[in-house]
């Protein structure tokens, strides 16, 4: 018996009144209602095309004159850009519908100002009819409530007429639900005629695995950034301080170089982490200037620090670097750090010969060393060779990597056409 009433209301009177005090009934049956309000006008110029012509104010081809631009204009109307706009504010407000947001380049296509147009002509249906029935039940629920007390043909009256104003209060309620089941079918409809269409979906979608790439490629190149940067500079300060503890009380002159490189490698390391870090931040310092990073101009420092590690670095250039591209630039600087990085790390302070030689439509780079008793570098578990396949992968350059005899040899050939420096820019 408790499952049957709640609150001592039975369960289906509690559901019969129920749209009565749901605040999204009111708001559907209002979105039906302006379905009226937007026919109206269009129900006043007919009348009145109609009527002038009934009573003889324009012939037969005057009539033709005035109709023609007149649903010309009426139509137009709904394919007014912004309509669609419109519609999907109301149906999110009053409907309570759910509507994807459409896609902004498409938003006013052509498809999409008809498919607009569709869904007024279906609200102004549906208002016609919801303005029809509200009409007729308001009047005749007056006229039940009132009906023993009133004489109302063909209905009894008096103690005969007991039903009728229990029937004229629940014609109010049965509109309510009715205009509740109405609205709830266009907010299932709304999606499919104001959302996104097929077309517009795909393009969304397209649009989002775009992004999805362009947010991996930068996390890509984020890597590689701090593997070069801070991995070179770790290198260099690991081999520095064991250096200078193995002389730390016998050589304090080198033990004070040491330390000097081991404080520049550092200060190096965080202006790069402070890059990194800034284009993670959104790509500004604050006063929306990028700190320049280095490229082929620079690798005179870059050696220096090599050398300072007690790595015997021959370096030849052949060719101006300064014409070259600063997109290019910028990643043979970084292929020729991570080099130096990698002989260093597995094969230790072995010479190393670094050329650049610029030529009329690549920069070519080669870095020998030999293998040193660690045998070949490594090919797994460091990131150091994938790295430089990307920036060469971007750059649509060669690269080449291995033992050649007893030494190890990177050489890598950056083009300088303008769709290799376009796609360099891109990757930044």
């Amino acid at each position: 018996m408790g499952s049957a009433t709640i609150g001592g209301v039975p369960r289906p009177l509690r559901r019969f009144l129920a749209p009565l005090t749901d605040g999204l009934t009111y708001r559907r049956f209002v979105h039906l209602l302006l379905g009226a309000v937007i026919l109206l006008p269009y129900l006043g110029l007919a009348a009145l095309i109609t009527a002038t012509v009934t009573n003889g104010g324009l012939d037969t081809f005057g009539a033709v004159l005035v109709l023609v631009p007149a649903g010309v204009i009426a139509f137009g109307v709904a394919l007014v850009p912004g309509v669609r706009a419109l519609e999907i504010t109301a149906a999110r407000a009053l409907l309570g519908a759910t509507v994807p947001e459409p896609d902004p380049a498409t938003a006013d296509s052509w498809p999409a100002r008809r498919r607009a147009a569709g869904w007024l002509l279906l609200n102004a249906a549906a208002g016609a009819v919801t303005a029809l029935v509200t009409l007729t039940v308001v009047p005749t629920t007056i006229g039940f409530v009132f009906a023993p007390w009133l004489v109302l043909e063909p209905f009894p009256t008096g103690g005969r007429a007991w039903w009728l104003p229990p029937v004229g209060v629940a014609l109010p309620v049965l509109l309510l639900h009715a205009g509740s089941a109405a609205g709830a079918a266009l907010a299932r409809l709304a999606p499919r005629v104001l959302g996104p269409s097929p077309t517009e979906r795909m393009a969304v979608e397209l649009a989002e695995a775009h992004a999805a790439e362009h947010a991996l490629a930068e996390r890509n190149r984020l890597a590689r950034e701090l593997h070069d940067s801070v991995g070179h500079a770790l290198t260099i300060t690991t081999l520095q301080a064991g250096a200078a503890a193995r002389v730390l009380d016998t050589d304090p002159a080198f033990v004070a170089k040491a330390l000097d490189a081991i404080a520049e490698a550092g200060r190096s390391a965080l202006a790069d982490l402070d890059h990194v870090l800034g284009l993670l931040r959104g790509g500004d310092d604050g006063d929306g200037v990028r700190d320049p990073q280095p490229d082929l101009d620079d690798l005179d420092a870059l050696v220096d620090g090599a050398r300072s590690a007690g790595v015997p670095v021959d370096l030849h250039r052949d060719g101006a670097t300064d014409a070259v591209p600063r997109a290019v630039s910028r990643e043979a600087y970084r292929i020729v750090q991570e080099g130096l990085t990698n002989a260093l790390r597995h094969a230790g302070p072995v010479p190393v010969a670094v050329r650049v030689a610029v030529r009329d439509d690549a920069v070519e780079l080669e870095l020998t060393n030999p293998l040193g008793g660690a045998g070949p570098a490594r090919t797994g578990g460091g990131r150091g060779l994938a790295g430089m396949r990307e920036r060469v992968m971007v750059l649509r350059g060669e690269l080449s990597a291995g033992a050649a005899g007893d030494r190890w040899r990177v050489a890598a050939r950056l083009p300088l056409t303008p769709d290799a420096t376009d796609a360099g820019m891109m990757s930044r």
